[in-house]
């Protein structure tokens, strides 16, 4: 059985590289080496560990079980490390790392430029890989794949830690001419057809949930798309309704000309939260962007 005695912590860095490139070549490029030296590495990790660690497919290299458990907990245990050769003061300007955020199309174009020029201006060192939310992001954020969600939650286990961040008002967006506008209201509402976002099920989805509760008929789904963003880009001209946050709406109606609408019963404003796993909870550095990403929005 290996220690911390008789094991190069020079490997830890390059399986943070495999498990970040799942590529033995793009891994080797991460690490200025060559792909045969890091050919050598992965063969004496998976004698450290006692494990494959990856197995080959067509795309490149897929993480074992055991890998999956190790990420989860070796990005901060490398910053940890690194902060060992520290001074006391905490400075941004040092830091260098990758940082992987999920969240959706409108929170990244709305409100994280803030972040990212704040960030930039500090710390440049730090690169954002910006994701989009998948069914799976929670998953990821479990085991090591992400480091911060900022979402509204919805679907967050109740042990991740979440800190709310701002809240969006919900508003209906259609086009200028539409016949709905001629008597608006909730029976006129659910008489044309709704785009609806893909990745809520009608339990997480507000206007379905009103739906079943005030048998106010079946809902009307005229399209799906997995982006808010993309849904003021086709409501023009077409009997459509969204139900978009107040900054999409916004640029609905500056950039095609459309109306918008409040919606015609009470819905609850759209909380957007910063969400990331217990593990991150005291990395330095996690903690500064944290903070940075709610002084941005405030």
């Amino acid at each position: 059985m290996h220690n911390i005695n008789n094991v190069d912590l020079n490997l830890l860095k390059s399986l943070q590289a495999l498990l970040a490139e799942r590529h033995v070549g793009k891994a080797a490029v991460s690490m200025n080496i060559s792909q045969s030296a890091m050919s050598h590495t992965l063969a004496r990790l998976r004698i450290t560990f006692d494990d494959p660690l990856f197995v080959r497919t067509s795309k490149g290299l897929e993480p074992t079980a055991r890998a999956l458990e190790i990420s989860e907990k070796l990005s901060s245990v490398l910053i940890d490390i690194n902060h060992l050769f520290d001074s006391d003061a905490f400075n941004p300007s040092n830091i260098h790392t990758r940082f992987r955020i999920q969240t959706h199309d409108f929170i990244s174009s709305a409100h994280l430029p803030a972040l990212f020029t704040e960030i930039q201006s500090k710390a440049p060192g730090i690169i954002f890989d910006i994701q989009m939310m998948t069914e799976s992001s929670y998953s990821q954020l479990d085991h090591g794949e992400t480091d911060l969600i900022i979402s509204a939650g919805l679907q967050a286990k109740s042990r991740f830690m979440q800190r709310g961040l701002v809240k969006e008002e919900l508003v209906c967006l259609l086009d200028e001419n539409h016949p709905a506008l001629e008597h608006w209201g909730i029976d006129t509402l659910y008489q044309y057809p709704h785009i609806k976002l893909s990745i809520l099920d009608d339990r997480d989805d507000p206007i379905s949930r009103y739906a079943k509760k005030q048998n106010a008929g079946p809902r009307i789904i005229g399209m799906t798309t997995q982006s808010l963003q993309l849904q003021p880009h086709i409501i023009a001209g077409t009997k459509l309704i969204a139900f978009v946050p107040k900054s999409v709406a916004d640029i609905g109606v500056k950039l095609f000309d459309l109306t918008i609408k409040p919606i015609p019963f009470e819905v609850p404003s759209l909380p957007i939260k910063a969400i990331w796993h217990e593990r991150s909870q005291h990395n330095p550095v996690h903690q500064w962007i944290r903070n940075t990403l709610s002084e941005s929005l405030n």
